[in-house]
């Protein structure tokens, strides 16, 4: 099957797509990511996922040309004919360094690129993890932490592990926000935790049906919740069947996947 990208303003087979030795985002991980899903052959709110792409490159202090992107990201739906997936925006800062310093001739570098979305686990299991979350609020390139996480959560069998921040509050897990549930309240990490500021949650976070407050809690708070879910923007929301021993109910993350399902249907007919 052929499978087609954008170097910026190009569109090439992936097999084409070549980067410089001397990229930035390959050299030092200085650049961003971000990732959107696909459904019926469009972009689920793609005017959230640009308005943090631009807030994350005013806190890098570097630009890129934004003003296509989405036509661009559709163009390219079409060409791979993909219905149902992942689109991929990748932005370096470009070439051009002394040292970690980069220099003014730097031209960013954008690659756009569809996915397949990954099969999901039977249960989906949580751990604790040793590795403190980061504190940058959007999809960076320098990755490592999330990276070492995720192979941790593979070497003790789970889907995934829970990160603190440096002050031992809950974060967040790899690639996820989490959410937990006690006496049919619903939490979610403050936004000082060091976590990233996702798309999904920040969607929950407005329904004032929900009341989702946002909290700085430890541990023990969420070893006695009495349910967990995850969001991102693959997998909508993920209700958690086991964390450490405990097994958990499924009760107000099935009622949100379900307006967030309709919501996507709703958007993207």
């Amino acid at each position: 099957m052929n499978k087609y990208i954008f170097k910026n303003h190009r569109l090439l087979h992936e097999t084409q797509a070549q980067i410089s030795i001397h990229e930035r985002g390959f050299l030092f991980g200085d650049g961003i990511f971000e990732t959107c899903k696909i459904f019926n052959g469009k972009i689920y709110d793609f005017a959230a996922h640009k308005k943090r792409i631009e807030a994350a490159l005013q806190i890098l202090k570097f630009s890129a040309e934004l003003s296509d992107l989405e036509n661009k990201s559709h163009k390219l739906i079409k060409k791979n004919a993909v219905k149902n997936g992942i689109l991929r925006i990748s932005i370096s800062r470009g070439i051009g360094s002394v040292g970690y310093l980069p220099t003014h001739e730097s031209k960013s570098l954008i690659i756009i690129e569809t996915l397949r979305e990954r099969e999901l686990p039977k249960e989906i299991s949580l751990g604790i993890s040793k590795i403190i979350s980061p504190k940058i609020p959007f999809k960076s390139m320098n990755s490592l932490p999330y990276v070492m996480n995720k192979i941790a959560a593979f070497e003790e069998k789970k889907f995934d592990l829970v990160m603190l921040s440096e002050k031992k509050f809950i974060a967040e897990t790899s690639s996820a926000n989490i959410f937990w549930v006690k006496n049919g309240k619903i939490f979610t990490p403050h936004e000082s935790c060091n976590i990233v500021l996702g798309c999904m949650r920040k969607k929950l976070l407005k329904m004032p049906e929900l009341k989702i407050k946002e909290a700085k809690a430890t541990l023990a708070t969420l070893k006695n919740a009495d349910e967990i879910f995850l969001t991102n923007s693959s997998f909508l929301l993920l209700s958690v069947d086991k964390f450490l021993d405990k097994k958990l109910v499924k009760t107000r993350g099935s009622e949100i996947r379900k307006l967030l399902e309709q919501d996507l249907k709703n958007s993207c007919k």
